[in-house]
């Protein structure tokens, strides 16, 4: 989540320093009310001083408003959606930050604590965060893309200005060379025969020491269909299934895996390292949809707040 590591080098300068002590605060008043919502004194004054120790805002109570504010109109948009943030997620996202700034979370919620402000405080931050990027993924999956002509136009303007030029030259890419073994089950036939077919899949696995010797073997199996993928880039698959073909060695097989037509497995007949601007051109394109997606989402909670109810005390 870009938001919260954004705080993390904020959080690292200032825990480092000497933290100052919390003040005390005799009573929280309702200060501003956004769709039946309120947020407290105590609120804006917690929210400022994470504000004073991750970002030193120079006008904290007013940032700490606006940001409580945008995070109430968040919420209720998430709300409205049917959007939630378990407690594991949040706390997920409090433990990177910790450990970030090499703390273990009891240590970071002490050091926050000292600061003025708490763990829960911040935690509320990161909820707002991740909800409110599951609103914007949900509301603009469909328009965030990209053309190839933008990629190439921005990686020529990188080139120009001295950001990637050398860099994108020397890229490179794995490269693998695959086949697909699958062992076929009916879909009339239940859960065991797909047990039963995990196995065979294994012993196959077990005897599959080259592409020439193995593939020519699972040919001849009954109920066994040999398709040829052909050369794949490692830009071009899911992380999960990189990860499986690095960790199999040419000639052999991937471990074998439940798929809608039985039993399937792959075999790496080559991998190698090629040139390629297919990973430039790929991080390329995440950074222009996320620019896209930022300016969408600016634009979208204005709207929530132009159509908001916020009554200010």
């Amino acid at each position: 989540m870009s938001t919260a590591r954004a705080a993390t080098l904020g959080l690292f300068v200032a825990l480092a320093a000497p933290l100052f002590a919390a003040p005390a605060f005799a009573q929280s008043q309702i200060k501003v009310i956004v769709n039946d919502q309120p947020i407290t004194s105590y609120e804006i004054a917690q929210r400022a001083k994470l504000l004073q120790v991750t970002a030193k805002s120079p006008n904290a109570v007013q940032a700490a408003t606006q940001e409580l504010i945008d995070e109430r109109l968040k919420m209720q948009e998430a709300k409205k959606r049917g959007i939630t943030v378990s407690d594991a997620e949040v706390n997920a996202a409090f433990n990177s930050i910790a450990e970030h700034v090499k703390m273990k979370p009891d240590q970071l919620a002490a050091a926050l604590a000292h600061s003025g402000t708490s763990a829960q405080t911040l935690k509320a931050r990161l909820r707002a965060q991740i909800a409110w990027g599951d609103v914007v993924r949900a509301k603009f999956r469909r328009d965030m893309d990209v053309s190839d002509q933008d990629v190439v136009a921005a990686m020529q303007q990188q080139s120009k200005d001295g950001k990637a030029g050398a860099a994108a030259d020397k890229a490179t890419t794995m490269q693998y060379d695959l086949t697909q073994i699958i062992l076929v089950v009916p879909a009339k036939d239940g859960p065991g025969k797909i047990q039963a077919r995990m196995k065979e899949g294994e012993a196959l696995r077990q005897r599959f020491v080259s592409c020439d010797q193995g593939i020519a073997f699972a040919k001849e199996l009954p109920a066994v269909v040999v398709k040829p993928v052909g050369r794949r880039l490692q830009s071009d698959l899911p992380q999960a299934t990189v990860d499986v073909l690095n960790k199999t060695a040419v000639g052999h097989l991937t471990p074998p895996e439940a798929s809608p037509d039985g039993v399937r497995l792959v075999a790496v007949c080559d991998k190698k390292d090629i040139a390629s601007d297919a990973a430039a051109r790929q991080d390329i394109k995440q950074q222009l949809i996320q620019q896209e997606g930022d300016i969408a989402a600016r634009r979208y909670l204005r709207e929530l707040e132009n159509d908001a109810v916020i009554e200010y005390r």
